[in-house]
């Protein structure tokens, strides 16, 4: 199987001499997805979002120059920063130094005694803290990273990253069925274990959902709570098309949360008599949790861990047919 792995590049912010475009090609001849940024003059702090790509990366390349770089809060340049995040981490770096800054043009050296100094210091913290190389030119660069990259990533093996579908064909389908069959075992074990659908709240049997909102009358809002008296049927039958793909807790929610809005001013009138608007309506928690917790006992719905965030709820093949019992459209005098 191919596997690519992520590395972080910093080449100094800003790039004079457009090193980073330089180096790509050795980088992706390796297998390697650079990731990093290449516009830092914003004024903004942008250490978090790098923090973020060194952890998703499997390695670290730092290529310094002739500019330490402009100093953060800390007294540390974007470069240093990134540098100390990537050793806490434990990453493996591999570091490239000019070994003549003052030959390089103007606008790729420090101009101040003090920006050389840090410069120059920031390299000797580098000798002795990586796998260390100089370059001089931008094509001699290009030409060492592309003969030292081999040999270090042997030595610094990383898991790596697989597209999805190619991880072997024999492997990777004998995992397919293995898991598909776990699958339908766990669907027939929790099938065992659920109570007898005859002796469940279902169909036409009444249910009462809590909401409270906001209620308007007389140029004044107040917050009021209701119940709104439903049937399991229709409670089904507002969410059930919303999980043929597949949905999350907070689609649920927000799908009877708009179901009852539409009766919620009708139910408070005989209580607000001159409310004209009613907003911000929110379902009580554990009317969703109760909810689903009886859509599953009945065999209509069942949580897959795989979907978006936290998971997501989808029909069963049961619900599915209930669904299409109950939503379909008849044919006149059928």
């Amino acid at each position: 199987m191919e596997k690519r792995h992520p590395v972080f590049l910093s080449t100094g912010y800003p790039d004079p001499l457009g090193v980073r475009q330089k180096v790509l090609a050795p980088l992706l001849n390796q297998a390697l997805m650079p990731l990093g940024m290449t516009a830092l003059d914003d004024g903004a702090d942008h250490m978090p979002l790098a923090q973020r790509l060194i952890d998703d990366s499997d390695y670290v390349v730092l290529i310094l120059g002739g500019l330490y770089g402009a100093l953060s809060p800390l007294g540390l340049s974007q470069m240093h920063r990134e540098f100390v995040y990537a050793a806490t981490k434990r990453k493996p770096v591999l570091a490239f130094i000019h070994e003549a800054p003052s030959l390089l043009p103007e606008a790729a050296r420090e101009g101040a005694r003090e920006g050389a100094v840090r410069r120059d210091d920031f390299a000797r913290l580098l000798q002795g803290k990586t796998h260390c190389h100089t370059w001089r030119e931008p094509a001699d660069l290009v030409d060492r990273l592309a003969r030292v990259l081999p040999d270090w990533l042997r030595t610094y093996p990383a898991a790596g990253w697989v597209r999805p579908g190619t991880a072997g064909g024999t492997e990777d389908a004998a995992l397919r069925r293995r898991l598909a069959a776990l699958e339908a075992e766990r669907e027939r074990w929790l099938t065992d274990q659920r109570p007898a659908a005859a002796a469940l709240a279902r169909g036409g049997d009444p249910v009462e959902l809590e909401y409270s909102c906001a209620v308007y009358q007389g140029g004044a809002c107040k917050l009021a709570r209701g119940r709104s008296r439903w049937q399991w049927d229709a409670v089904f039958g507002s969410l059930a098309p919303k999980m043929l793909e597949g949905a999350s807790e907070a689609v649920l929610r927000k799908t009877l949360e708009q179901a009852l809005a539409r009766r919620a001013l009708e139910e408070l009138k005989p209580r607000f008599p001159e409310a004209h608007a009613v907003r911000n309506v929110t379902l009580a928690e554990p009317v969703l949790q109760q909810i689903k917790v009886q859509l599953r006992a009945l065999g209509l719905i069942r949580h897959d861990e795989r979907g978006a965030g936290a998971g997501c709820w989808r029909l069963t093949a049961t619900g599915d047919a209930a669904m299409t019992q109950l939503l379909a459209r008849r044919r006149e005098g059928g």
